[in-house]
This record gives structure tokens, C-alpha cells and sequence, in this order.
């Protein structure tokens, strides 16, 4: 039992390195930010989001639909910024 246990953590180890060496040799080469509070366009179908829509009382209700690419997503202004 102890060299499983033993062995079980090397695995550990050993997938956490190689998970982090991939992501490391991904080929990425440019991280661009976006602000806090800024639009995005979608660059691809987002399927299946979970989204807060209004009900024709204007309560909040939880739903679920399709993105389409192209489409902008805003941040929620909060509580006064309509």
C-alpha cells in the first residue's frame, strides 16, 4: 500500500508537468486584456449559455440559449446604471 500511494503522487506530479508544459508550448504569443466594463464581439457560437432574461413583468428569470458569433456581450451595469 505505501508504494501506491507513493506512486499515485508521482502520477500526480508527473500530469501536472506535462499538462503545464503543453499549455507553456501552445504557441500562444499574444494575450490581449480587455477593461472591466467593455464589450466584447464573440468570435464563435457560444451553445448553451446560461443567461438572465426578463419575463413579461420584467422579473428576472434563468434561461438558457445560443450565442451566435458576432454577437456583443456587455457587462451588467449593477444596481442605477440603466
Amino acid at each position: 500500500m505505501r508504494y501506491a500511494r507513493r506512486f499515485h503522487a508521482a502520477w500526480k506530479t508527473a500530469r501536472a508537468a506535462m499538462l503545464f508544459g503543453a499549455v507553456c508550448s501552445s504557441g500562444c504569443t499574444r494575450t490581449v486584456l480587455v477593461p472591466p466594463g467593455e464589450p466584447v464581439r464573440l468570435r464563435e457560437t457560444i451553445r448553451g449559455a446560461k443567461v438572465w432574461a426578463a419575463d413579461k413583468d420584467g422579473r428576472e428569470i434563468p434561461g438558457v440559449l445560443d450565442l451566435p458569433e458576432g454577437w456583443y456581450c456587455l457587462p451588467d451595469p449593477g444596481p442605477g446604471g440603466d
